[in-house]
């Protein structure tokens, strides 16, 4: 895949409304807070049709209601135009001019974003992990995505029968829909985690070196069935109001060499479970399109370990397109591009 053509209008601080990378290697230079993030995220959202985090309304230019970013994307199968719109507490979506949803556009596109703050994957909060694991299966999985989205709607039913005090009869409407909607999430999750755990642990033991294991399996929240933790757990949920068991609650574990990395990894060895996590997902995605998607890698010249950098390297070089940002440009590049205060030149 190759992303020919991205337009933004307020899209955070970024001045230049037309870039056009190459394929291969782009690599972008600039300061800090020069607007190198702001374009790597800009592009994974015209890419993806998902923001890479935060509300909607910090995404726009500080005084700006209204915002734009659109991709042109060639691949296998022809090419693409999608076109995001943004305004405080909305996004609209559009691929070749019909309105779309996000998994309409992963059947054409895909991209993968790489960025220092990824070792949240590993220290951060167990919500953090779950969105990596659904933005994932969301991508490669339609069926995913549409199980979790009629999940959330559900356990926001649940959990306000839970809250109105109407009793057992109340909540029980939404327990058995709850129970067969979970139990295909966690199913789902559970398979794709056998090739998530794969594809990362060759990836860690390719950048740590021989000796290095990291082992990725899905923690969950109950035992036995999901039916019978949810009879077990009436009690707690009549007290705080809340459904307490399920895919909601689950999490990503990550052990390291035996020790569960959340609680003993340093930042270091967060940082390269991270980046493998990432190359997972680049991977899977790579296996479900027949193509590379385009890899996004911010900060380059912040990696500061030789294996990561080397490995970023062979990486980068492995996709058809990657855009790469650094204080520095990386030892090779196919086109220079600088970057100041939002505004694009070229190097």
């Amino acid at each position: 895949m190759v992303l020919r053509k991205l337009t933004q209008i307020n899209f955070r601080n970024l001045a230049t409304s037309t870039l056009e990378p190459c394929a291969g290697l782009t690599a972008i230079s600039g300061r800090n807070a020069a607007g190198k993030s702001n374009l790597l995220e800009a592009s994974y959202l015209g890419l993806t049709g998902e923001l890479p985090g935060g509300k909607i309304a910090e995404n726009l230019r500080i005084g700006e209601e209204q915002g734009f970013v659109g991709v042109q994307l060639d691949h296998d199968d022809g090419n693409s135009t999608i076109e995001v719109g943004l305004a405080p507490g909305r996004k609209s979506l559009k691929l070749d001019g019909q309105s779309a949803r996000v998994v309409d556009v992963s059947r054409v596109s895909a991209a993968v974003l790489v960025t220092p703050e990824d070792a949240d994957l590993v220290h951060g909060s167990p919500s953090g992990r779950r969105a990596y694991l659904d933005s994932l299966l969301g991508r490669l999985s339609p069926r995913y995505s549409v199980v979790l989205r009629a999940f959330a709607r559900v356990l926001e039913q649940r959990n306000a029968a839970l809250r109105s005090g109407f009793g057992d009869a109340g909540v029980e409407v939404w327990s058995d829909r709850f129970v067969e909607l979970g139990s295909e999430i966690d199913e789902l999750r559970e398979r794709a985690i056998v090739r998530i755990a794969e594809l990362a642990a060759t990836a860690y033991e390719a950048i740590a070196g021989s000796g290095s294991r990291l082992e990725v399996t899905l923690q969950r929240s109950w035992e036995a069935s999901l039916a019978e933790a949810l009879r077990a757990s009436r009690q707690e949920e009549r007290a705080r109001g809340v459904t307490v068991v399920g895919p909601h609650r689950s999490d990503l574990r990550i052990d390291l060499g035996g020790h569960r990395a959340q609680a003993y990894a340093s930042r270091g060895e967060a940082r390269t479970a991270a980046l493998a996590l990432r190359v997972a997902e680049f991977r899977l995605l790579e296996e479900r399109h027949g193509e590379t998607p385009v890899l996004l890698l911010d900060d380059f010249s912040a990696e500061l370990d030789p294996s990561r950098r080397e490995f970023l390297l062979r990486l980068v070089r492995s996709a058809d397109q990657a855009l790469v940002t650094g204080t520095e440009a990386p030892p090779e590049y196919d086109t220079l591009m600088r970057i100041e205060a939002g505004r694009v030149s070229s190097g």
